[in-house]
């Protein structure tokens, strides 16, 4: 049974502020190596024993050109270029991709992924997805549960139970991002994982489950794929069936409801969702040009679009990213907090700076 890549390309990406913008958020950019973030996902599988080499993408539409564009660079065809409207959270997205697949391709998994995560060791990644496809078969739901290297509060954790097959469980309970000391004691028992955001599926169970938890996301997301405009490899979602899909995460609609929830656990693939620039430069090998000078610095993180130059002299544990008429300087234990300056941009109608 073939793998089938489905790559999820929303989200404004506001901690990567100024590079992440509206016209160009951060997937579309090369954050860790020569190629976009959304580039290397797709060159995850291309070539792959065992996943299908046209990837579906689902995206916005306002993204589609730059889609088609970028997939032109690397040599990819996809399957279709599926385009929201508007962005109505992920139930929407698995809707529209399970009810995609059991119609185009019946007999294949489909596997949901974000297009902005790194996975620093991909061969791992790709033997975990393999391990856990009979489960899937099976009618299974499967996530998959990162290894957690410490006791984050920015992730959720999801709760192995009952044992499958190899690394592959029931989940016990999803958990929402703790405190430091709920943490803490998630790492300790070494029963939690963080929640990546991955699932792999057979059409057939996503739709059973979503008809049987979310009947409404899955009519109204059906009916804006059965009504799509077709444009090549593109189709676009029709807008009015598609504005009356309740906006909520395929977590809530379904995996926290189902009791067909299953994760592969721990999974220790070199995985960050490189949600703000500290976490870039924790994983990055891209380098500027021309090289950023730095004097009398140490631990500091540098990120200058193609023809800027950035110099450093006696400063530590600082992020700059220079990009055009944008700068951004923090310290690294506040990359976190870069969204506030994109509210702050909006409040005072900045829009030429998002």
């Amino acid at each position: 049974m073939t793998i089938h890549p489905v790559i999820m390309c929303g989200g404004a990406g506001t901690r990567l502020w100024p590079v992440s913008n509206l016209a160009r958020p951060k997937q579309f950019h090369a954050l860790v190596s020569d190629k976009s973030v959304f580039q290397e996902t797709v060159l995850r599988f291309t070539g792959a024993e065992g996943f299908h080499q046209n990837p579906v993408i689902i995206s916005n539409a306002a993204y589609g050109d730059l889609i088609a564009h970028q997939l032109d660079e690397i040599g990819v065809t996809p399957a279709a270029i599926l385009l929201e409207p508007e962005g109505r959270n992920t139930a929407a997205v698995a809707a529209v991709a399970a009810r995609y697949l059991a119609d185009a391709f019946p007999e294949n998994l489909g596997l949901l992924v974000a297009s902005d995560h790194f996975i620093g060791r991909p061969e791992t990644f790709l033997a975990a997805v393999r391990a856990a496809t009979p489960a899937a078969k099976d009618g299974f739901i499967t996530t998959f549960g990162i290894a957690p290297s410490r006791p984050d509060t920015g992730f959720g954790y999801i709760q192995a139970g009952e044992t499958l097959d190899g690394q592959v469980a029931r989940v016990a309970a999803f958990r929402e991002k703790p405190d430091a000391e709920t943490a803490a004691a998630y790492l300790a028992s070494g029963a939690y994982s963080w929640n990546a955001g991955i699932f792999l599926f057979s059409p057939e169970t996503m739709l059973a489950e979503l008809a049987a938890h979310a009947p409404n996301i899955l009519a109204k997301s059906s009916e804006a794929l059965e009504r799509a405009y077709l444009d090549g490899a593109f189709r676009y979602l029709d807008a009015a069936a598609f504005a009356a899909v309740p906006s909520t995460s395929v977590d809530y609609a379904v995996m926290e409801r189902t009791r067909r929830a299953a994760v592969f656990a721990p999974l220790d693939c070199a995985w960050s969702d490189i949600g703000s620039w500290s976490m870039v430069g924790e994983v990055s090998s891209r380098a500027n040009s021309p090289a950023h000078i730095e004097i009398d610095c140490a631990d500091c993180t540098v990120h200058a679009a193609d023809g800027q130059l950035v110099a450093l002299v006696g400063v530590e544990g600082l992020i700059v990213v220079a990009d055009g008429n944008r700068i951004l300087i923090t310290r690294k234990d506040r990359s976190q907090d870069v969204g506030r300056v994109v509210k702050e941009l909006k409040l005072r109608d900045l829009k030429d700076f998002l």
